[in-house]
C-alpha cells in the first residue's frame, strides 16, 4: 500500500481536528477550575488523606483502573516488540518501513 497526497491530506485534517478539539477542552477545563477556585495549571499532587472518605475510595479506585490501563498497554507495546526478524532476506521486521 503506498501513501498517497490524500492520505498525508486526510491526517492533516484529521490533526486539524483534534487540535480543535483539544483547545475546546483545555478551555472547558480551565472554566471547571476557575469555577472550583482550583489553579490553571493541574498536576499537582493532591493529599488522598485530606479528602472525604467517599473522594478518597473514588481517587483510589480511578488511581487502580489508571494503572491497570497503563499496565495492559505497557504489555501490548512489549508484545509487537518482540516480533523476530523475517525468514526471509530483505523482509525486514514487522511495522518497520524501509525506505
Amino acid at each position: 500500500m503506498a501513501f498517497t497526497e490524500q492520505d498525508m491530506k486526510r491526517q492533516s485534517e484529521a490533526l486539524a481536528n483534534l487540535k480543535e478539539e483539544f483547545s475546546r477542552l483545555e478551555s472547558q477545563e480551565k472554566a471547571m477550575r476557575k469555577a472550583l477556585g482550583l489553579p490553571e495549571q493541574g498536576g499537582q499532587p493532591v493529599d488522598l488523606k485530606a479528602l472525604s472518605p467517599e473522594l478518597r475510595a473514588q481517587a483510589e479506585a480511578a488511581i487502580a483502573e489508571a494503572q491497570r490501563a497503563g499496565a495492559s498497554r505497557a504489555a501490548q507495546s512489549q508484545s509487537s516488540l518482540a516480533t523476530p526478524a523475517g525468514s526471509r532476506p530483505g523482509c525486514g521486521r514487522r511495522n518497520v518501513v524501509r525506505l
